[in-house]
This record gives structure tokens, C-alpha cells and sequence, in this order.
């Protein structure tokens, strides 16, 4: 009787010592349930935004893509009436329009001829840009007279697209880069779309996209026929670079004047 009592808290005590450990087992195992949870919340978080980010990029690229496309098949329009010697073609840092052949919308094998119109914006943190397009029938007498549809987003990302232009290589000058387009030049040899800092509008990189355009009937001879690559009644190479380099400090001049 009195062996039976002394075993007995023995047993209680190992009882209760079992007990200690199940409770701790039961809280490490909730601990490790709960750092998997977080674990796999984190993952999941975290390829969410490696797939958001991947389609961001994709999109940016395909936009980029058609904007190069449109650029390197720019038509060389002109504009009626008084100013039927001005091309279709308007080039400035944040903004360029320029004219587009393609086939026609309706499907048939015809061709048509848009305008398109390229706006970049930035708030100091980003960018985006937009592009939409206007019909360009016969007899617009100038961009005042173009109806644009609604814009589409090409671009929207951290940098801001900035554009300069390329004055054409001559046997005695290079080929040299412009902020804006002289509006009684011919269109460019190339565009260079850049991705500036949306703040200072510093381009930190940049891809030279060249202008494809076919010339006039007359440029097979330029010194005796009236041809846009080069000034009127053929003059050669070094006197069309010298026209488009004077007609872009003029302009220059007179914007600081206005401003």
C-alpha cells in the first residue's frame, strides 16, 4: 500500500513532463506552418511582380517595335495650297508628325496615306507615350487642318522618349543631330528615339532609327531636276546640309526671341 503511493507521483510527474513536450511540439510546428505561410505568400507576391513586370517590358517592347516600324516607312507627303513645298513632317523633342502609306484599312489592295502623331509626356518620375493618327486626304492645306482619332499608349515606363534628328553626312561635314526639324526641310535621315531622365530630359540611351523614305522621280538626277534631298534645281550635297543647318538656327533664334 505504502509502495503503491510512492510510485504514484512518479508517474504524475512524468505525466505532466509529456504533456511540456506535445505543447512545445504543437508551437514549433505552428511556427514553422506559419513561416511557410509567409514564405509562400512572399513567393507568390514576388513572382506576381516578376509576371507584371515581364508583361510591362513586353509591352514596351512591341510598342517600341511599331513605333521604329512607323518611323523607318514615314511617306514623303506635302501639304496644298500655299505651302505645297513644306513635306508633311514635324520634328520636335517631346512631339513628331510625319506621314504613313500602308494598306488600306478596308482591306483592299489599295494603299492610304495617314498622318501620325507621336506625343511624349513625363511628371518628373516617368513617362509615356502616346500615338494617333488622322486621315491625310489630298488638299489639307496644313496640320491645322488634321483630325486626330484617339491616342494609344506606345510607351509608359520610368524614362521619358525624347527625339532628335539627323542632319544628313555630306562629303565635307558629318552626320550631325538637331533637337528640332526645320518645318521647310525635307524629313531627316534618321530620328534617334532616346530614353531620357523624365526630370533633367537627359537621354541616358538611345537607338538611331533611319528614315527610309523613297525620293522624288527627279533626285535619279538631282543637278538637273527638282529633288527634296537636296536644294532646289540640284545643288549639291555640302549646300543642302548648309540650307537645313541655317534654317535650324534661324528657327533656333527665333524661338529664343519669342521666349
Amino acid at each position: 500500500m505504502s509502495a503503491a503511493r510512492a510510485r504514484r507521483p512518479r508517474r504524475d510527474a512524468r505525466g505532466g513532463f509529456l504533456m511540456v513536450e506535445a505543447l512545445a511540439v504543437l508551437a514549433i510546428s505552428a511556427a514553422i506552418l506559419l513561416a511557410l505561410g509567409s514564405l509562400t505568400r512572399l513567393m507568390l507576391r514576388q513572382a506576381d511582380s516578376l509576371a507584371e513586370r515581364t508583361a510591362r517590358l513586353e509591352r514596351t517592347e512591341q510598342g517600341l517595335s511599331a513605333l521604329s516600324r512607323d518611323i523607318r516607312r514615314m511617306a514623303r507627303a506635302r501639304w496644298d495650297g500655299p505651302d505645297r513645298e513644306r513635306f508633311v513632317f514635324a520634328g520636335e523633342p517631346w512631339r513628331l508628325l510625319f506621314a504613313l502609306d500602308r494598306p488600306a484599312a478596308d482591306g483592299s489592295a489599295l494603299r492610304e496615306t495617314v498622318a501620325v502623331l507621336l506625343r511624349s509626356e513625363g511628371d518628373g518620375t516617368g513617362g509615356r507615350l502616346t500615338r494617333a493618327e488622322a486621315p491625310l486626304p489630298p488638299g489639307l492645306p496644313g496640320p491645322g487642318a488634321l483630325a486626330f482619332g484617339p491616342e494609344r499608349v506606345l510607351y509608359e515606363g520610368p524614362a521619358r522618349i525624347r527625339f532628335a534628328y539627323m542632319v544628313p553626312r555630306s562629303d565635307t561635314t558629318p552626320e550631325l543631330i538637331v533637337d528640332a526639324w526645320p518645318q521647310a526641310a525635307p524629313p531627316p535621315a534618321a530620328v534617334r528615339v532616346g530614353l531620357a531622365d523624365p526630370g533633367t530630359g537627359d537621354v541616358a540611351s538611345s537607338l538611331r532609327v533611319p528614315v527610309l523614305t523613297e525620293a522624288e522621280p527627279g533626285c535619279v538626277r538631282a543637278r538637273t531636276h527638282y529633288c527634296s534631298r537636296t536644294e532646289e534645281g540640284g545643288a549639291d550635297d555640302d549646300a543642302a546640309v548648309g540650307a537645313i543647318l541655317n534654317a535650324v538656327t534661324q528657327e533656333r533664334a527665333a524661338s529664343q526671341r519669342r521666349n
